[in-house]
């Protein structure tokens, strides 16, 4: 991907966050490394101007806003954009016959080695989806009722004293 991205030129390159084969969400960052671009990842809200691009970079407990110079490369989640459904035309011109370029290893100058499943330098050997934790419990009664109930729950699971 880098390969094709140099051919075309680039100002900012956006990924997506993970693939669905592998979910290793190694993609982006191993091809901003190739490019030596900086990476932001996990970006939920993008600004860019004066040569800089400002995002907001979804953490576990909130999100952490993080400068970069331009060129960049950016992965980012589902948050950042909220699709559009398309017209009627557009859905009509989509299905119309269009020349599609395929653009090979040679033609972008790839390295055939280093390219496909044979040249990845990462391997899944398992991918699975987690057992559930179990159900949830709902508390139920007034505030004052529901609130001695969780201190109670807490308690009972170590999680204060």
């Amino acid at each position: 991907m880098g390969e094709a991205a140099k051919k075309i030129g680039y100002d900012l390159i956006i990924c997506g966050r993970e693939a669905i084969d592998g979910d290793t969400a190694q993609i982006g960052p191993q091809m901003a490394e190739h490019l030596k671009l900086p990476q932001i990842t996990y970006v939920r809200k993008v600004e860019v101007g004066d040569g800089k691009i400002i995002c907001e970079r979804a953490l576990e407990d909130g999100y952490e806003r993080v400068e970069a110079n331009l060129p960049a490369l950016i992965t980012v989640i589902a948050d950042l954009n909220k699709p559009r459904y398309p017209s009627v035309r557009g859905i009509v011109e989509a299905y119309q016959e269009k020349e599609v370029a395929t653009w090979t290893a040679a033609y972008i100058g790839a390295d055939p080695e280093c390219i496909g499943l044979d040249g990845s330098p990462t391997s899944v050997k398992r991918s699975f989806a987690p057992e559930p934790k179990g159900e949830g419990e709902i508390l139920e009664g007034g505030t004052e009722d529901v609130c001695k109930q969780l201190v109670s729950k807490l308690k009972e699971y170590n999680v204060v004293r």
